[in-house]
């Protein structure tokens, strides 16, 4: 890499093309990558961008990595230069050798290696799409010291990918490529799908179009006044004493999965479910307020409680249905769920004293419910809940 007079960057490496993607393989010194680096923050206010914020404690981990045990970067950060600076003139890739075969693949969508160089503006954003904590890591040495601006950073450069592309890149990466966990997963899909109809048909084909259905269920009942309206928390947003926020987003759509599969939820539209969720979970505040009042002190509207509760929906309205109920109307979930109350079992109090708990009690975080853990668990969860509820036999009305 080096600067050529005030105002561009040169960056030299292995030239390739990739199915008609232009990619170089590289290094760049430290101050480079921090003076041209941008990461796109997904924002929980505008939907905007795509990945999570920056977690100080793995930026610390890296600069101390980097620095105090010496370490070495020999994985390179993904980074893109995006479509509109190539558009625009912005870059200048320049080829040592074979411009015709270089420029036949770009243009065909075919392969072709070499080597080359990008020469670039000074005020080019380079944006990361993995490695920011790497890089921020880099960032804190840079101006704690001086004696890292030299450091050769690996990078893998795209030339040319649109934010959409780049979000897909960032998604891939962090689902299939590495087992790195992302809370914004679920949520890039739904977001990806929206402009892709190619992508919407491969998760039909695949059986996994409930999970963006799921995310356009979930936004829906946000709309609604009821029992879920601000109890979400969205990606990137800290959770804070009395914000009434119960369960992260995308386990609440993890939990909507035997909803969604039921055959009458198939085709529904997201609002259309989103209503009938609405009125199931306000028929259950109707017979059991309490868990519903101090929501954080209860493991009803957590994972534990959405889990179980949305895996005995099919069978609840199936008994609604056979009464000559109505699907959007609360009260005849209540009148079903009416033995929700009995619950109760075993547990052991902070004096060793065992004790029954049954109610409001039984959601108690620390009480009886909170042990239903693991996939297992939330199962005898819902068994137990089905053993109060009346079969649709008992319910049809001749």
């Amino acid at each position: 890499m080096e600067k050529s007079g005030k105002s561009t960057v040169r960056i030299a490496g292995a030239l390739c093309v990739q199915r008609g993607t232009r990619m170089l393989q590289a290094f760049a010194d430290a101050v480079t990558v921090s003076d041209h680096q941008e990461v796109d923050i997904f924002d929980p206010d505008t939907g905007e961008g795509y990945q999570r914020a920056p977690v100080t404690a793995r930026v610390r981990k890296a600069a101390r990595y980097y620095d105090e045990k010496r370490g070495r970067m020999p994985n390179p950060l993904l980074v893109n230069i995006r479509k509109d600076d190539m558009d625009e003139g912005r870059v200048v890739v320049v080829v040592d050798a074979d411009q015709s075969g270089y420029e036949s693949a770009v243009l065909e969508g075919g392969n072709w290696i070499g080597t080359g160089r990008i020469e670039f503006v000074d005020d080019l954003s380079l944006w990361i799409y993995d490695g920011q904590h790497r890089a921020g890591g880099l960032n804190q040495l840079l101006s704690e010291q001086e004696n890292f601006e030299d450091f050769p950073v690996p990078i893998s450069l795209t030339l040319g990918l649109d934010p959409g592309e780049e979000m897909r890149e960032f998604y891939e990466v962090n689902t299939n490529a590495a087992s790195v966990k992302t809370d914004l997963a679920w949520q890039l899909l739904t977001k990806m799908a929206e402009d892709d109809p190619e992508l919407r048909e491969m998760l039909a084909a695949e059986d996994k179009d409930w999970i963006t259905r799921a995310y356009a269920v979930v936004d829906e009942l946000e709309k609604l006044d009821g029992p879920w309206k601000g109890r979400f928390q969205e990606a990137n947003r800290r959770k804070t004493r009395g914000d009434g926020v119960t369960i992260p987003k995308p386990q609440f759509a993890r939990s909507l999965k035997p909803v969604l599969d039921m055959p009458s939820f198939k085709r529904a539209d997201a609002a259309t479910v989103a209503a009938v969720l609405n009125a199931y979970w306000a028929g259950i505040k109707q017979v059991m307020p309490e868990p519903f009042e101090e929501a954080s002190d209860f493991v009803l509207q957590k994972g534990n409680g959405a889990v179980a509760l949305h895996r005995v929906l099919p069978q609840v309205v199936e008994v609604v249905r056979s009464s000559g109920g109505r699907l959007g109307q609360a009260e005849g979930y209540a009148e079903v769920m009416a033995e929700l109350p009995t619950l109760e079992g075993e547990s052991v109090d902070n004096d060793g004293q065992r004790m029954i708990r049954s109610g409001a009690d039984f959601w108690r975080v620390g009480s009886v419910a909170s042990g239903f853990s693991g996939d297992a668990g939330r199962r005898r969860l819902s068994l137990l809940i089905q053993s109060r509820l009346p079969s649709p036999a008992e319910t049809i009305q001749l």
